[in-house]
């Protein structure tokens, strides 16, 4: 049984982890969720899929993810415990600036080319940038780059996968090349990496 969120916890000054991941992401997501506690940080995913496999996908990642994993929603409240995932939606994920942070969901053309769009959601949390740390992991094209380089140069912690643990490093790649990132993380330790940057411990 998933330890239910506490919806009165005040997510005011906690950190969140942002992902954004492509082809190869479901196996990428896996290995990371799995070894992330039940009290994770909150954490906002973007994952490029097939519209009829974003279900199926929440209940995979449901499964093997201590945290709970949901779809994300809008006006969802962004709390410790909770994974909020946007796939196989037709709307943008972004995030709020409010207190309590939120999810939102907000209609508009595709961003680098997808719906929803890596970017959109990493633009959307510059004014938090200081509580960020994201992450592009496996992938094609390069939706994520221009975000994850807005974050970090607004104070975000920002990675990517390393190329040989990537199933597609263009994504990854693109933001490198960017200066996008601080770092490039094999997926192993990509778990380890952004708790720790959250300043949580494993």
């Amino acid at each position: 049984m998933k330890r239910p969120t506490d919806s009165s916890k005040s997510n005011k000054d906690s950190k969140i982890i942002i992902i954004g991941s492509s082809t190869g992401g479901v196996d990428a997501l896996s290995t990371i969720l799995k070894r992330f506690p039940a009290d994770c940080p909150p954490t906002v995913i973007v994952q490029h899929t097939g519209e009829d496999f974003g279900g199926g996908l929440i209940d995979l990642l449901s499964r093997l993810c201590p945290a709970r994993v949901v779809a994300a929603q809008n006006g969802l409240v962004l709390e410790s415990g909770l994974v909020c995932i946007a796939a196989g939606y037709r709307q943008h994920l972004e995030l709020s600036s409010g207190t309590p942070l939120r999810a939102r969901l907000t209609e508009g053309p595709p961003v680098s080319g997808h719906v929803p769009s890596v970017d959109k959601v990493f633009l959307s949390a510059r004014p938090i940038a200081s509580r960020v740390v994201a992450a592009v992991l496996t992938g094609m094209g390069r939706d994520g780059a221009e975000g994850l380089l807005a974050l970090r140069q607004a104070g975000a912690a920002t990675f990517v996968q390393d190329e040989r643990s990537s199933v597609v490093y263009g994504m990854p790649r693109a933001a490198w090349q960017l200066g996008a990132a601080q770092r490039q993380v094999p997926l192993v330790r990509m778990a380890s990496t952004l708790l720790g940057a959250s300043s949580i411990q494993k």
